[in-house]
């Protein structure tokens, strides 16, 4: 299979036309034929007993034509330009005069200006692209076709982020069409070394992936990484971003996400402007970035459109909402099972005396409280939003409320539930990393309740030293805190200002490391000094 897709890829240089890298191909190539019938036959062939698929053959000066494409994914009115052009504007033997194999060549550059179109000399290719809801045109005697893209398929307008949400800033968010999100990110940065390339992956879902990069500043050898392995994926279909994800991911198994799904247009252009490539997928609302590193995942937009200041107040608040979630039941098993000499006095005793009804140890109280909480989450996630309020208003009141009263659970627990929950909602733009924080409190309130405070310092131990050995697509996961480089920890625990940070990740970037070098802001000295902007006052600051 690879070497056929390193064959693909010699032939499709030789080409005249770039069209998408077809990852890999399910056939051998099957050149067009000079004769119409025969190619219409193949094609019928292929999509027998389809009833939405339309054969419309017609006549321009004599010469017999064949269009195809399936019923609902072609913008009628394109269509209709289309065939007007060619049976109008066409002048009267023109076509007679030209070589037959010269016909579709004739075509495509005179007479349909105003599309985007592909000749193509194969006709697994043609099936594909029709497949993949274009509209293909085959002229008698010629051995090639016309790919025109025509599509119209349903889609959603663009809203704002559900997922992602965010007070000030950009309010878009992506779509489930490639062509929506490639053109959202392309009007966010307009430069010519955005780079694009196109893969068609999925033996039967004929899935397009866009690969995006800025050529100067993404590090060649994490680019040319991304195409390998985008082009060794063999399987039968992709339905969303997170199956490309799972398949080109550095660990197999892992609960920690080392690549970030987004559906924000500026984080995407953002990330695109520190080095990182980025994965459009069609039909996908959620665009991927790599390479991902952990101190992402608990940043939100919304700490680049606010004061600085404000942004290390609310950063520090997310770093101590990961350990609440993750410890704080896990450390209450612990103290209230083995370590009573670590509670105050007064909370010994009121904690004793909410628990002197309760029936069972409290780290079985804990898991029953946690198991509740989950299935409470998966239920307002599936159910309809309407009914899934009033679950919400029914698990958190009335269930917690008969919990305490039946002496099932104590008060304290309850409380301790709670805030760790809420801690775990306020991760910044982690929905992955939430995720999986749901299993980690899980295990680090299970090693509480075995071993105390020691199970919960080994486990977090574990934890973090397998965080340690992630990479993503080479780059350490705990990068720039582990290794340690100072100069670019200026957006990590805390945001400095943008004209403070100088230069892009070194271990992400390529060459151009240099991404801004504007002074910092200054009140004018003199008239003279404020009304010129070249003077020596508002340099950079030192030597720099």
């Amino acid at each position: 299979m690879l070497r056929l897709f390193q064959k693909v890829n010699r032939k499709a240089k030789k080409i005249a036309s770039s069209g998408p890298k077809q990852v890999p191909l399910p056939h051998a190539f099957k050149d067009i034929s000079s004769s119409l019938a025969d190619n219409e036959a193949y094609l019928r062939q292929e999509f027998v007993d389809i009833s939405d698929i339309i054969f419309r053959q017609f006549y321009v000066a004599e010469v017999k034509f064949l269009a195809v494409w399936f019923d609902g994914l072609i913008n009628n009115r394109v269509s209709h330009d289309i065939f007007r052009a060619l049976m109008l504007d066409i002048p009267e033997g023109q076509l007679l005069e030209v070589a037959k194999e010269k016909r579709a060549e004739l075509i495509n550059k005179s007479f349909l200006p105003f599309y985007r179109t592909s000749q193509v000399t194969d006709l697994g290719e043609i099936k594909r692209w029709i497949l993949m809801s274009k509209m293909v045109l085959l002229v008698d005697g010629c051995p090639s076709a016309l790919m025109i893209d025509a599509e119209d398929r349903p889609q959603r307008p663009i809203a704002e982020p559900v997922i992602e949400p965010s007070v000030v800033g950009p309010h878009d968010s992506f779509t489930e069409n490639i062509r929506i999100n490639t053109a959202l990110i392309r009007s966010r940065l307009g430069d010519a070394m955005l780079k694009s390339e196109d893969y068609i992956i999925g033996r039967r879902s004929n899935t397009l992936v866009t690969l995006l990069y800025v050529a100067d500043i993404a590090n060649p050898k994490i680019v040319e990484e991304a195409r390998r392995r985008l082009s060794r994926i063999d399987t039968d279909g992709i339905i969303d971003s997170s199956h490309i994800r799972e398949l080109i991911q550095d660990r197999a198994y892992s609960l920690f996400p080392t690549m970030k799904s987004t559906e924000r247009p500026d984080i995407v252009v953002a990330d695109l402007l520190e080095g990182r490539f980025a994965l459009v997928v069609d039909g996908s609302p959620q665009v991927l970035t790599a390479p991902s590193i952990f101190i992402e995942f608990l940043q939100a937009a919304d700490d680049y459109y606010i004061n600085p200041m404000v942004a290390w107040f609310i950063r520090a608040l997310r770093y101590m909402s990961i350990f609440i979630a993750t410890n704080l039941p896990g450390i209450y098993v612990a103290l209230v099972t083995f370590h009573h000499e670590m509670i105050p006095i007064p909370l010994v005793f009121s904690i004793a005396g909410a628990r002197e009804t309760v029936p069972f140890p409290a780290y079985f109280d804990a898991l029953f409280l946690l198991i509740i909480f989950e299935l409470l989450w998966e239920s307002s996630i599936r159910l309809p939003r309407v009914v899934g309020a009033a679950i919400n208003i029914v698990g958190a009141l009335i269930l917690g409320q008969a919990a305490v009263q039946s002496n099932l659970v104590s008060p304290t627990l309850v409380i301790v539930i709670a805030i760790s929950a809420v801690a775990n909602f306020s991760l910044g733009s982690g929905y992955a990393l939430a995720l999986s924080v749901r299993v980690i409190r899980l295990a680090i309130l299970t090693a509480g309740g075995i071993l105390g405070l020691y199970g919960i310092a080994l486990t977090s131990l574990a934890f973090l030293i397998h965080m340690a050995g992630l990479r993503s697509f080479g780059v350490p996961y705990f990068e720039p805190l582990a290794p340690l480089i100072l100069k670019e920890t200026k957006d990590t625990l805390y945001r400095s200002p943008r004209w403070d940070v100088t230069d892009r990740p070194a271990l992400i970037a390529g060459n151009d490391i240099t991404r801004d070098n504007t002074p910092p802001p200054a009140p004018p000295t003199d008239n003279s000094s404020s009304s010129d902007p070249g003077s020596k006052k508002h340099s950079r600051r030192g030597g720099r």
